[in-house]
């Protein structure tokens, strides 16, 4: 069950990142500096009207309380280093939803973050029940 939860909240985390970039890849360029207050001005109103970044925004509250809950059942040790699927999962949702061109050497990554994660679950049956 707590992997499970895991798994959703490193889905909320990548979601949140590629909506993220889908949001940010929408609004203009910035050509003033955003020191300059009508260029931060301008660039926060963009951000703040459109959907996909509040969108991002918005998923962060799911995946906190569902972190809070992990948190109850299994120790942070074991949990947190498990986030680091949100890595690879938004690695493949970049390629596949916004066409990024991924080098052998992220992939070569990505496949090491998923055997560090294996050799961390495996020790899941040492874990002490809540």
């Amino acid at each position: 069950m707590v992997l499970l939860l895991i798994l959703v909240a490193v889905t909320l985390e990548a979601s949140a990142q590629l909506l993220y970039k889908s949001g940010v890849n929408r609004i203009p360029p910035v050509v003033q500096p955003l020191w300059h207050l009508p260029g931060l001005w301008d660039f926060t109103w963009q951000a703040a009207t459109n959907w996909r970044l509040l969108l991002g925004i918005g998923l962060y509250v799911p995946e906190v309380l569902i972190w809070w809950i992990i948190l109850t059942k299994t120790p942070v040790s074991y949990a947190f280093p498990l986030t680091s699927l949100s890595y690879v999962l938004l690695l493949l949702m970049a390629h596949f939803f916004l066409h990024e061109q991924v080098p052998l050497e992220r992939w070569l990554g990505a496949l090491a973050i998923v055997a560090g994660v294996y050799l961390i679950t495996r020790s899941a049956g040492a874990l002490p029940h809540h």
